[in-house]
């Protein structure tokens, strides 16, 4: 709503309500000041010329403004019902971190558009990310070098998915296990993934595939591959794959 006052045309209303808690809770001046890129044109620009005129300050020294999460080719909202709650994804069997992990994709001054072939693609990679760094063992010592390089992103306008393409280099790498663990675990400090956390599920394997298993080493060491590749489609057929490993073979689900 416009306000014609004396002065000019103003809008009064919620703007001040901001200034006054900006102040109350951090201070006439502070540095870092958030809001979605729709308060760029009046909100903040109301905080500001109220902030400077009653407090003779700048209000903040950085303005971080996020942009819009888009379902299609619109803003999610609740009025036009394409409004997505993190019950949604825990229905659909997805963790929350995996829509964290997401929307690190993507730098937060440009549009994020949703679907769920997307979600369940970055979650297919986290869950990559989670299986290496469980594989490493113990941390050791951090790899200053790729620290350098990740803190450089963060503080290039907090580029987050610069950052994480550093940890992925970092997976990627010839540093110890031990090098790659602590300083993935770093990163995610930032990150907040909860990295050192995560754990495999463990999972029941029938004694139908332990057999079939067994089989299939059996005929790798007498270097009968098509048997052993026969014997491996048996296992498929069953709902779980063999990886074969310098530690032997390992089972997960399909």
């Amino acid at each position: 709503m416009e306000w014609d006052s004396p002065w000019g045309i103003g809008f009064p209303g919620w703007h001040i309500e901001c200034s006054a808690m900006s102040a109350r809770y951090l201070g006439d001046f502070f540095d870092i000041h958030c809001g979605g890129k729709d308060h760029i044109p009046i909100h903040h620009t109301n905080e500001i010329a109220q902030t400077e005129a009653s407090r003779g300050t700048r209000l903040a020294n950085f303005w971080m403004h996020g942009y819009f999460l888009q379902m299609g080719d619109s803003k999610m909202s609740k009025s036009s019902g394409d409004f997505l709650q993190l019950k949604n994804l825990v229905d659909k069997g997805f963790s929350p971190l995996a829509y964290r992990y997401f929307c690190l994709t993507a730098h937060y001054r440009s549009e994020l558009s949703f679907t769920w072939e997307s979600l369940r693609a970055n979650n297919t990679a986290l869950t990559r990310l989670y299986q290496a760094a469980y594989s490493w063992g113990e941390p050791t010592s951090i790899s200053e070098t790729y620290i350098t390089r990740f803190v450089e992103h963060i503080y290039e306008d907090l580029n987050l998915p610069r950052a994480l393409a550093v940890a992925w280099e970092l997976v990627r790498s010839d540093e110890p296990d031990g090098v790659k663990k602590a300083t993935l675990l770093t990163f995610d400090e930032i990150f907040g993934l909860d990295i050192a956390e995560w754990k495999p599920k463990e999972i029941y394997i029938p004694d139908e595939v332990l057999v079939l298993v067994a089989e299939r080493e059996a005929a790798r060491s007498r270097k009968d591959w098509k048997e052993a590749d026969t014997v491996r489609e048996k296992i498929r057929d069953l709902g779980f794959e063999v990886e074969d490993s310098r530690e032997g073979p390992k089972i997960k689900l399909s």
